[in-house]
Order: structure tokens, then C-alpha cells, then sequence
């Protein structure tokens, strides 16, 4: 064989090694985009479910607040009050409870008078509040907030229900409304995000209120599960948050992912941790 030909077989397999080259280079490109953009696809799934479920708690509660603020701010029992109790004001106040109780279905309708701390609910008058007996409505009056939001997991009766308390800003109102929390527990665990991992709900500080294990619930921070910088992350007051958490997870390894969405009526958040490929 000559040099010539030599050379035109050398150039030969050059020019297909580049072609094969260059063919592998697209077929990766286009399972790279591919992959990119089911990726994204998937996280506009999470995103758009997580936004959904934290607005349809967040109109519950504001729902809720609204009430409490009418209560609190009622200029008849305001009157009632600064008249000196009289009996037939309080039978107003009364009814006035009881309809917002059979009108919206709640568990509990109150209000209490923070001068002397008197207290009634939709059934008539309870007690005087007393620091050693009532940590909670004292602990509420220091703080200064206006809006306090808390759940209390009934082991009894197996059900979670969901307290708002308003108080006013120029005056001696206090007011309360409880209601169920059982179909927000339920539209949780009917999620298509709980089929692929868990969902639950936080306070602002990273505890968990509202979660399906009851040792979980009211005892365990996101902290204490995941780590510091991941709670961080979750509880940036935004819509959708994003954490890998295949190594941030204190107590497994798992190919997993947190998300969480933020709930302004509370100042509360949706957490899930997604485990695995969702679609």
C-alpha cells in the first residue's frame, strides 16, 4: 500500500471518528434536555400542588380571623362591658356566640374582657383567668400580639381542632373561635404528595404542629429532624422553598427532597419531604 493511501485511510477513519463523535455529543444533549426539562416539569407539579394546598388553608383561616375580629370588636358588647356586666348584655353576648357556633360550624365561640379577665364562651360565663390555671391567655397578653393560632390534638376523641384569638388594638377585647382542623388533615393525607413521601404542617419557629405520627406533632422541629440550614431554608417566607435532602437528614439517608410552602394568615408552613422520583 502506498504512502498516498496510507494517508487517505488514516484521514478516513479520522473523519468518521468525528462524526461518531459529534453523534454522541447530540444524543446526550438531547437526553440532557429531555431529563432538564421533565425536572422541571416535575418541580412545576410540586410547586403549583404546594401553593395550592398553603392557599386553601391560608382563606380557611382568614375565614376564621375575620370572626374572631367582629367578636372582639362588637360595639354592643364593648358597651356591655364598659356598662358594667349587666344581665341582659350578657345574654346578647350569648347569642351572639351561639349563632357564629351553628352559622359556621365551629366548636367554640369566647370572649374575655383583659380588665378583669373575665371569661365566656357560647355556653355563658366560665371563670375569672388566672396566671396559674391560664398559662396560655397570659402568656398571649404579654407577648403583644394581636393574632394568636394554635392546634390542640385531641387524643380522645382522635381529632385536631384549630384556635384563632384576636385581641383588640385600643380596647379590652379578647376573642376566640375553635373549629376542626380535620379537613385540612385530610386534604393532606389525600394528597398525590403524600403517596411519595409526607406531608405536614409548622409554625414559624420550625415546630411541628400538624403532622400524621403524634409523637411527631407539638414535640419535634424541623431542626431536630432535618438540620439548621435546611429549616432555614423551608421557613423563608415565600411561596415555594426547595432543599435537597439526601444529606441533610440527621436520622436516614434517603434520595429525597423537602419543599415548603408559606401560609400568610398564620405564619405557618406546608412542609413535604418528596422521596424518589415523583413522575
Amino acid at each position: 500500500m502506498g504512502s498516498k493511501t496510507i494517508i487517505q485511510a488514516k484521514l478516513i477513519h479520522v473523519f468518521f471518528v468525528f462524526i461518531l463523535f459529534h453523534v454522541a455529543l447530540n444524543v446526550h444533549a438531547e437526553q440532557s434536555v429531555s431529563e432538564q426539562a421533565q425536572n422541571r416539569k416535575s418541580d412545576s407539579v410540586v410547586a403549583l400542588t404546594m401553593q395550592n394546598i398553603a392557599g386553601n388553608i391560608d382563606k380557611r383561616i382568614s375565614s376564621m380571623k375575620m370572626l374572631a375580629n367582629t367578636i372582639a370588636n362588637d360595639a354592643h358588647i364593648q358597651q356591655w362591658v364598659n356598662n358594667g356586666y349587666a344581665q341582659a348584655g350578657e345574654n346578647t353576648l350569648l347569642k351572639k356566640l351561639g349563632y357564629l357556633v351553628n352559622e359556621y360550624g365551629l366548636t367554640s365561640a369566647s370572649f374575655a374582657d383583659t380588665n378583669s379577665n373575665k371569661y365566656w364562651n357560647h355556653e355563658g360565663f366560665l371563670r375569672v383567668l388566672v396566671p396559674e390555671i391560664d398559662t396560655w391567655y397570659f402568656a398571649y397578653l404579654k407577648s403583644e400580639e394581636q393574632n394568636l393560632i394554635s392546634v390542640y390534638h385531641d387524643q380522645n376523641k382522635k381529632r385536631v381542632d384549630l384556635y384563632v384569638n384576636y385581641r383588640q388594638d385600643n380596647g379590652n377585647g379578647l376573642s376566640g373561635i375553635a373549629t376542626s382542623f380535620e379537613g385540612v388533615v385530610n386534604m393532606l393525607a389525600k394528597s398525590s404528595l403524600n403517596e411519595h413521601g409526607k406531608l405536614f404542617i409548622v409554625d414559624s419557629t420550625g415546630k411541628i404542629q400538624v403532622h400524621h405520627d403524634p409523637k411527631v406533632a407539638g414535640k419535634v422541629t424541623l431542626q431536630q429532624l432535618y438540620s439548621e440550614a435546611s429549616a432555614n431554608t423551608l421557613l423563608t417566607t415565600q411561596p415555594f422553598n426547595y432543599v435537597d435532602s439526601t444529606t441533610s437528614n440527621k436520622r436516614y439517608l434517603l434520595s429525597s427532597y423537602l419543599v415548603s410552602s408559606y401560609i400568610p394568615s398564620m405564619n405557618w408552613f406546608v412542609v413535604a419531604q418528596v422521596q424518589g422520583e415523583l413522575y
